[in-house]
């Protein structure tokens, strides 16, 4: 289990997010209010954004730490000084066998896509790993550098991303992971952008979806500014629950789409 977040808006400095709210991602690794199943987020950090300083250029920059994120003394310093209008973030829980290394750590990029995932797939070592190797085309499989359920789920999204647009692609893979893991507890909440929208998931098979939550109405954030997050980052009332089985769209525009899964 991890916790998640993805900015979209106006130019924001990344220490409004990760440091500086009242119940800021920082503050989620060693105080999480909504983890059903483990009490700290000790197990490394990273986060996504987006160089638009080269005109088209759409590649994410990363920056990963497995160490806890309040141990990283560099993180205060970039914190400060990175501002960027798209940010994805998350601080890590290490599922038991599936051990602490950079090659584990997210988000994952591939191309133009950056991705963080929350949750796991019960008992995936083994069976489960095996069934998606073997649905995985070389290309795809060689983006897998680690031994996470987390990486597996991301090549298998990466391959659907190849020939289906993102709303397709997230729900064939939903799709395919249902008919992999049978009756295996699988918690699915993603976070997945292009550099221009991010996408989302709220989603689970046999067991409770991690939480999810919205606002592009936030005081602290301003008006129109887009957050998707874990747990919320304060005490506003703006904050809205994602159900779950919901792929959530926004944009730009600041519009929001959600769909079923």
């Amino acid at each position: 289990m991890c916790r998640l977040l993805a900015y979209l808006g106006d130019d924001i400095l990344l220490s409004r997010l990760v440091l500086e709210p009242e119940h800021s991602l920082e503050k989620q690794a060693w105080q999480p209010k909504e983890l059903r199943e483990v009490k700290l987020n000790a197990d490394g950090f990273g986060f996504a954004w987006y160089n638009n300083s080269k005109k088209n250029s759409q590649t994410p920059a990363l920056y990963r730490q497995v160490l806890p994120i309040w141990n990283d003394p560099n993180l205060y310093s970039l914190a400060n000084t990175l501002s960027q209008p798209l940010w994805l973030a998350m601080v890590r829980s290490a599922t038991p066998g599936l051990g602490v290394s950079l090659e584990n750590t997210q988000p994952f990029c591939h191309q133009q896509w950056s991705f963080v995932h929350n949750g796991y797939i019960l008992d995936f070592s083994g069976e489960t790993q095996h069934k998606l190797r073997d649905l995985l085309t070389n290309e795809f499989l060689y983006l897998i550098k680690g031994n996470t359920d987390s990486e597996y789920i991301f090549a298998l999204l990466m391959q659907h991303l190849a020939t289906e647009p993102p709303h397709k692609a997230l729900s064939s893979c939903m799709q395919t992971l249902h008919k992999i893991v049978n009756n295996k507890r699988s918690l699915l909440n993603i976070l997945l952008s292009d550099g221009i929208n991010i996408y989302a998931t709220c989603h689970a098979i046999n067991g409770l979806s991690p939480t999810l939550y919205y606002t592009n109405s936030s005081d602290e954030f301003g008006e129109g500014n887009q957050l998707l997050v874990s747990e919320k980052l304060n005490h506003e009332p703006h904050w809205q629950s994602i159900e779950e089985h919901k792929i959530v769209s926004i944009h730009p525009d600041k519009s929001i789409g959600i769909i079923d899964l």
